[in-house]
């Protein structure tokens, strides 16, 4: 009678009256049931005692056994697979952390060949002054020397003088010699190579290269071929703590590009006297603030301002952590990037005036070439990128009113006759004075971003003077 009904009023089947009920319960294995003596002391509320009985119909016993035998072959496939794929991926992790590895020591190996530096965008940057034939070329951001030493080296045949600008002073150190063996300059030579009629002029120059024009008539140099900008902040200064650039190490709140020291030569018309302490303790909430959503993109800009105008009020903000604790964290959702990320470049930024400085710099060094050279500067972040686009679209000739304000620019569907001809259509254009030869900013490589996770946000952007 029992089999008349479904499992689940099988299982109700319980006479409430009687201490002793005879019900049907589902076993274990798929089409079977038990018949199962249940014992409850009226009144009681402890657990139930079952006493297995045995099965109500003989043909469950049989059916009962081949599911025990189906169920055991699966469960032994299932674990076999399961081990397989265990292992399959203990592999892939191992391949993987074998080839994090590699990738970390090709990055270790390479950021020790170049004192701490890897130089960004360095083939981009050899093949656009590839087309030129460089007998002067001028580093305004020579650093550790080297994207100068891959470009002196692919026209180390007709090179003539070099010129090299860093504030500096340790920067020029490392790239000196590095500059000199890349031309086989002997040191006892004073900078003269013997292996060329006349030599290669070396000259270093500890200032900053917006005062390009005046420190070129000051060595004799009257024009260049090819001038390199490779603007924002190096590796060298990110990793030193004693100068103030990471907020991963505790250091002085410095950020000076010039390393602390000044001189007559390294005097230049933005201040190398001003630190970052000077700007975080000195300035007013309303200035701080205004770097903090001008120079960073700082969304909580007020909140910022605020917070290390308050720190500072019971002692001044000395260090790099010191600053970090104050600013805090902002409210809402975590982000990817450190939370001090972009207060730290828009103090740095206002410290060292980089933003004016690339601003003055770009007519002087389109000035400086020679018909047919080429000049090419990379950027790191959005501000910088705007100036020189901006700028290279006024000496391009391009009208002013054809220069987007948001998003892409129009002059990027424009066909290559109505581009060239824009600055005649339309009066209040600049004289067209040089080409762009890459109308959208050149970025880095998936392979070199993994090399050098910095790379990612550089652009390359690059014109010839007419």
């Amino acid at each position: 009678v029992l089999r008349t009904f479904p499992p689940p009023l099988a299982n109700v089947l319980v006479s409430s009256m009687t201490t002793k009920t005879t019900t049907m319960q589902r076993g274990w294995s798929r089409g079977s049931y038990f018949l199962t003596k249940t014992t409850t002391p009226r009144g009681s509320h402890r657990r139930h005692h079952h006493e297995h009985v045995g099965f109500r119909f003989p043909h469950h016993a049989q059916r009962t056994q081949l599911n025990a035998s189906a169920f055991a072959a699966k469960k032994k496939t299932t674990t076999t697979n399961a081990t397989t794929s265990s292992s399959k991926n203990n592999d892939d992790d191992t391949n993987n952390k074998s080839d994090e590895r590699h990738e970390k020591k090709k990055r270790e190996n390479i950021e020790a060949a170049h004192h701490g530096h890897v130089s960004v965008l360095l083939s981009e940057v050899l093949d656009a002054f590839k087309p030129v034939k460089i007998q002067t070329h001028i580093d305004g951001t020579l650093g550790a020397g080297g994207h100068a030493t891959k470009v002196l080296e692919q026209h180390k045949e007709e090179v003539k003088t070099f010129v090299g600008f860093d504030v500096d002073e340790t920067a020029i150190e490392i790239a000196r010699p590095r500059v000199e063996r890349s031309l086989g300059v002997d040191d006892a030579s004073g900078g003269e190579k013997k292996s060329n009629d006349g030599g290669v002029a070396l000259h270093f120059v500890r200032n900053n290269f917006d005062q390009m024009r005046a420190a070129l008539r000051d060595i004799g140099v009257d024009g260049a071929d090819s001038i390199l900008l490779d603007l924002g902040v190096s590796s060298m200064h990110l990793d030193r703590a004693e100068r103030g650039f990471s907020f991963q190490n505790d250091g002085p709140l410095d950020m000076r590009m010039c390393g602390g020291t000044t001189s007559a030569s390294s005097s230049s018309s933005s201040s190398s006297s001003l630190t970052a302490f000077d700007v975080v303790n000195g300035w007013s909430e309303e200035d701080l603030g205004r770097i903090f959503r001008d120079y960073g993109g700082e969304r909580h800009w007020k909140l910022l301002a605020k917070r290390v105008c308050e720190r500072r009020m019971e002692k001044p903000i000395e260090t790099t952590l010191e600053l970090v604790k104050a600013l805090g964290n902002p409210p809402g959702k975590r982000e990817k990037i450190h939370p001090a990320t972009r207060a730290f470049q828009a103090v740095r930024i206002a410290t060292n005036d980089e933003l004016g400085v690339i601003e003055r710099v770009i007519p002087q060094a389109i000035e400086v070439l020679n018909p047919g050279g080429r000049l090419a500067i990379i950027t790191f972040h959005s501000l910088e990128d705007a100036i020189v686009k901006k700028q290279f679209r006024k000496f391009a000739g391009v009208p002013e009113s054809r220069e987007p304000t948001v998003g892409r620019s129009a002059m990027m569907f424009l066909p290559p006759e109505e581009f060239d001809d824009a600055s005649s259509s339309n009066p209040s254009s600049s004289p067209k004075i040089v080409k762009m030869i890459n109308r959208k900013p050149i970025g880095a490589s998936e392979e070199e971003i993994k090399v050098n996770a910095r790379s990612r946000s550089a652009k390359l952007r690059v014109v010839e003077k007419l």
